[in-house]
């Protein structure tokens, strides 16, 4: 079986059901677009969709390609592909064009340092001991399918990205290999009160320096969601730190 990070195949899940319920919205929407005017522009829309998805597709590899080996493992195009999706669409939508050289060559390092880092860790867990039970995965794999609402959804998901539910599961075992690891050998910085509100002030400046202070939250309504994501950032900084560690005492090679 051909190996897949968790993270790969996690998000392009998630961005096939993200898809697929566009697609229902834009059916919905359609059927009162009755102008020929509305027509127009949905096919205008259309046709640049197809055209970025174009250029996103000349940015991907040959599916087989190894495009890094980590400790004898090889990482290969299917795993940088899926992922290199991810980063393409998340750039899309927060208003950058990725397929300028540029932008491309960053997103390529980006999605090669993310899928070596995965594995670097995947690997420290193993040679740690860590391991996940059967019953683990199968608990995890009922609740991934309980979120997307049936198994028929979950097939339709799995065939998109071209995997199976076995390499699905295997995708489950490694990342819960990982959590483990990273729950019980890494300790990220504690946030504070007072981190969370010099955060805050901060957001304030930018709202103010960018005319729209009214439209901030209040920081009492939004302190548990500030201190969630500063408690995501602290985390990736030591997992970060982690993986150049481990990066030093690996044998890595990157391929393209």
């Amino acid at each position: 079986m051909k190996r897949l990070t968790t993270l790969c195949l996690m998000l392009v899940l998630a961005l096939v059901l993200a898809a697929c319920g566009n697609d229902e919205d834009k059916s919905d929407n359609s059927s009162s677009a009755d102008t020929e005017e509305a027509q127009k522009q949905q096919e205008e829309a259309q046709k640049q969709m197809e055209e970025m998805q174009k250029k996103f597709e000349k940015q991907q590899v040959d599916a087989d390609k190894t495009v890094a080996i980590v400790n004898e493992t090889e990482i290969k195009g299917k795993e940088y592909n899926a992922l290199l999706t991810q980063a393409q669409q998340q750039s899309q939508a927060g208003g950058a064009d990725p397929t300028t050289d540029d932008a491309a060559k960053e997103l390529q390092d980006q999605v090669l340092k993310s899928l070596v880092g995965n594995e670097l860790l995947l690997q420290a867990a193993k040679n740690n001991d860590y391991e996940v039970s059967d019953k683990e995965i199968n608990e995890e794999l009922q609740s991934t399918k309980d979120q997307l609402g049936s198994e028929e959804k979950f097939a339709e998901a799995l065939k998109a990205t071209g995997s199976t539910e076995e390499e699905y599961k295997q995708q489950l075992k490694e990342g819960m290999l990982v959590t483990k690891y990273v729950e019980n050998e890494l300790s990220p910085k504690e946030v504070t009160e007072d981190d969370m509100k010099s955060y805050y002030e901060k957001m304030e400046e930018q709202a103010k320096e960018s005319k729209q202070g009214d439209s901030l939250p209040k920081y009492e309504e939004v302190k548990e969601q500030l201190k969630a994501s500063m408690e995501q950032q602290n985390l990736q900084a030591v997992m970060l730190d982690k993986v150049d560690e481990l990066e030093k005492d690996a044998d890595v090679e990157y391929k393209i």
